[in-house]
């Protein structure tokens, strides 16, 4: 049978070897001793440092195949349009909103954005409040983004198509059906709200669904790894919230091929002696275009002695079906 021969570092773990080339731990012992030198043998129960291992030729291979070989994530190229689930659920008030959304890479890049209609709590919106909101909501689509290299939006690139949707079509219609101070005052947030967008892309950052499905995900990882400052907000306690948040990426693919990085982070700007909110996501890309298969995670921090948390599930439509 063909071999393969690895350098070993330190002393022989065989347990970890074991799972690493997914093999038992007596065969794997075994197959080394068939093939080694008689000073490299390797006893079942005691530690031994030797300098190199035999391995079959086929489980190396397999190992080979799902090691993530470049520290480097490029943007993904394809121009699909991809569908994605998105569930986000808030404490203490326990809410829980979900959408489809449309994703489409454009030229270079460029993406399109097209949300689907909002539920919370898993029925379609029926109060005035949220009425209005999702409303309101659908003149920002379909919304065009330029991204940085790194994935960030940098720019929103059709402002006066949705300023006049806002203006000619939304807000006239919604002044027309809703009446009273409530609404007015609803109204009036979000005239400003599209009247803001003309001063940049940092409107968005008040939609945590732009926030985390635009992280700097691409680019370069010096050994696997990056450290980044990011910040969310939290509509529980209307604030931003920033974390000092180290970005891992894994080094080998899941067994459904997988591209993992963990993002983990501590906020950076709570008050002295007081409790810090913190960060863990969970992103898995595609293989073959690196682009977004799903996200999963919280993100929290605390108000009052009382801890406000996000949960958030961003899901490849593919993966319901």
């Amino acid at each position: 049978m063909e071999t393969i021969t690895i350098k070993i570092e330190n002393i022989v773990d065989i347990d970890a070897l074991s799972r690493e080339y997914d093999m038992a731990n007596e065969d794997l012992i075994s197959f080394h001793n068939q093939h080694c030198a008689l000073h490299e043998i390797l006893p079942e129960a005691l530690p031994k440092y030797i300098q190199y291992l035999y391995l079959p030729a086929d489980k190396y291979r397999n190992w080979e195949k799902k090691q993530v070989q470049i520290s480097r994530i490029d943007m993904p190229a394809t121009l699909d349009i991809l569908t994605y689930g998105v569930l986000i659920r808030q404490y203490p008030s326990d809410i829980q909103i979900n959408y489809l959304v449309d994703i489409q890479k454009k030229q270079e890049n460029e993406v399109s954005v097209k949300r689907h209609k909002l539920y919370v709590d898993e029925i379609e919106v029926e109060l005035m409040v949220e009425k209005i909101m999702e409303t309101a909501g659908e003149a920002l689509y379909p919304l065009r983004l330029s991204l940085g290299n790194e994935g960030k939006i940098e720019k929103i690139l059709n402002v006066k198509e949705i300023l006049s949707r806002w203006n000619k079509n939304y807000l006239p219609a919604l002044q027309a059906y809703y009446k009273g101070k409530t609404a007015e005052d609803i109204m009036e947030k979000l005239d400003r709200f599209y009247k803001n967008m003309g001063n940049g892309r940092e409107v968005l950052d008040y939609n945590i669904f732009y926030s985390i499905f635009f992280l700097p995900l691409y680019g370069s990882y010096p050994d696997y790894q990056k450290k980044e400052e990011l910040s969310f907000y939290f509509s529980a306690i209307d604030e931003m919230v920033s974390f000092d948040a180290f970005f891992s990426l894994q080094k080998t693919y899941t067994e459904q091929g997988k591209i993992v990085i963990q993002i983990r982070g501590e906020q950076n700007n709570a008050e002295v002696g007081l409790e810090k909110g913190c960060l863990d996501l969970i992103y898995k890309l595609d293989k073959e275009t690196n682009s977004i298969f799903s996200v999963e995670g919280n993100l929290s921090t605390f108000y009052n002695k009382e801890e406000c948390k996000v949960y958030i599930e961003i899901y490849h439509q593919k993966s319901y079906i």
